[in-house]
């Protein structure tokens, strides 16, 4: 039985405040921890059931013993009657000497029976038979009697015989106990062994849970932290509580993080600088160009307007191209500048499409809407830039005469919108690099549709800056592109 605990001078508390030098050492320490209630239990099983075999032992020869010499005993008596009554009749010395050989034995085996009767009347018993056998041998040995009167005593045999069948029939009795005892033992002994491991096995459960968290709690916060680090997240300091190696590495993520950021501050400080440098003589060009196109210096000729319009385009170009470049720069920290709001989804979404009406009329392209009214919380200053790539790329690479599908609905909290087209589609090697800043798809190099590569990298940008997800799923008509965007309805909280 489990009663007092031994007081170790530590409590878990201690354990869980105490820094193990390395992760090994953790390991090591949970798993003797863990072992020792199971090996406590393992030990006093083998203890018990070292003492019921004992015991076992000792009933088994008890009980051969008890009915070997209970059967000794009769075949004896058996011998000594036939014997002596032989002798009596015959005269032959022989015989007597069969009888004192029978006797002798008799007499053995009393004595080694009475060694292992535990019950007094058994013993009582056998001390009456004791007695009786040697009055008997007193009559047959007297010189006083004659054969004659002496054969008449030796029918006490008899009597002996029926002692000694008591005594068989208390010796089975013995045995029976000695069976039942064996058996209360053995119960005693499994229920014994059950309450120790219903008391052991919970207290090695609940070490092996409180370990799996020590040893789990630093390899989850190593896991948030690396998570962060992809998700661009820099400004919260990286802390690893845990085995010292481990908490060295979270050291080393931290450093990464100081750097990493540091390397993403200089990197939007040049994109922003390398814009507005570039903006401001792509201006002075586009104006002097248009100059040129309304001919205020003078009449161009037909190959000088065609050059003029071809300049005019690529500084129409380039300048979407900065553009994207400065939006997306303004995406990589959404500052205290940009308030977030209740904003409709489909009031939205539908101004959007208005400005394309043009485009689609021209290029005639049917427009299937299934927009339900949804309200989130979020930057309008970033959904709008999310749905119009997405419409606007829609446009491009659906082929004339196409149909666009777009669908605008809400379901367990959460906001969808997905956008279909009947473009040539995105292979699936190249789903997960299209949001991927200044990446083009083959799809889009090989038909000569000019774009920045960095229309789906905003829409990215922006869905996560709303703690949602965008994903590439597979067209249900077998092709085109086929985009679903989902933000939850309060991802962003608004102060």
């Amino acid at each position: 039985m489990l009663r007092d605990w031994p007081s170790f001078g530590f409590s878990l508390k201690t354990v869980k405040s105490y820094r193990f030098p390395s992760l090994l050492t953790l390991l090591l320490v949970s798993f003797s921890l863990v072992l020792l209630p199971l090996l406590l239990a393992l030990g006093s099983a083998l203890y018990s059931l070292d003492k019921l075999t004992g015991y076992s032992q000792a009933a088994v020869y008890r009980s051969v013993k008890m009915t070997h010499s209970s059967r000794l005993m009769l075949d004896n008596l058996m011998a000594m009657e036939r014997s002596a009554k032989q002798h009596l009749v015959l005269a032959d010395p022989a015989l007597f000497d069969h009888y004192l050989g029978a006797r002798e034995a008799f007499a053995t085996e009393i004595a080694e029976f009475k060694k292992i009767a535990e019950q007094e009347e058994l013993t009582r018993l056998l001390t009456r038979m004791e007695r009786d056998e040697l009055d008997l041998y007193s009559l047959l040995t007297d010189p006083n009697l004659d054969p004659g009167t002496k054969l008449v005593k030796a029918d006490r045999f008899q009597e002996l015989r029926q002692l000694a069948s008591q005594a068989w029939q208390l010796s089975m009795q013995m045995v029976a106990k000695d069976l039942e005892s064996l058996e209360e033992r053995s119960r005693q002994v499994q229920r014994q062994t059950l309450h120790h491991l219903m008391v052991l096995l919970p207290v090695a459960g609940l070490l092996l849970a409180f370990f799996v968290g020590l040893i789990v709690r630093p390899i989850r916060q190593l896991d948030a932290a690396i998570r962060k680090l992809g998700d661009k997240n820099f400004d919260q300091p990286i802390r690893v509580q845990g085995p010292r190696d481990l908490e060295a590495l979270g050291q080393r993520l931290d450093w990464l993080r100081t750097r990493l950021a540091s390397l993403e501050a200089e990197k939007q400080r040049f994109m922003r600088n390398i814009s507005h440098e570039l903006k401001t003589p792509l201006a002075n060009i586009h104006e002097g160009i248009e100059l040129l196109a309304d001919q205020v210096v003078g009449r161009l000729s037909l190959e000088q307007a065609e050059i003029v319009q071809i300049v005019f385009d690529n500084t129409q170009k380039l300048y979407r191209m900065i553009e994207d470049l400065i939006r997306y720069s303004q995406l990589q920290r959404v500052d205290g500048a940009i308030r977030p709001q209740v904003v409709d989804m489909r009031q939205l979404v539908e101004e959007i499409v208005e400005d394309y009406r043009v485009r689609l009329r021209a290029n005639e392209i049917r427009l299937q809407s299934r927009l339900a009214t949804v309200k989130l919380q979020g930057f309008p200053e970033l959904l709008r830039p999310m749905v119009d790539n997405l419409l606007s790329n829609a446009v491009k690479y659906s082929p004339r005469g196409g149909e666009i599908a777009l669908a605008l609905f809400q379901k367990e909290g959460t906001m969808y919108f997905e956008v279909q087209d009947q473009g040539p589609g995105i292979p699936p090697e190249e789903r997960a690099r299209v949001f991927d800043a200044l990446y083009q798809g083959a799809v889009g190099r090989k038909l000569g549709i000019e774009g920045t590569g960095l229309g789906l990298t905003i829409v990215n940008e922006c869905v996560a800056l709303h703690h949602g997800r965008v994903e590439i799923l597979d067209p249900p008509r077998g092709r085109g592109s086929y985009f679903r965007i989902s933000i939850p309805l309060d991802g962003v909280q608004i102060e």
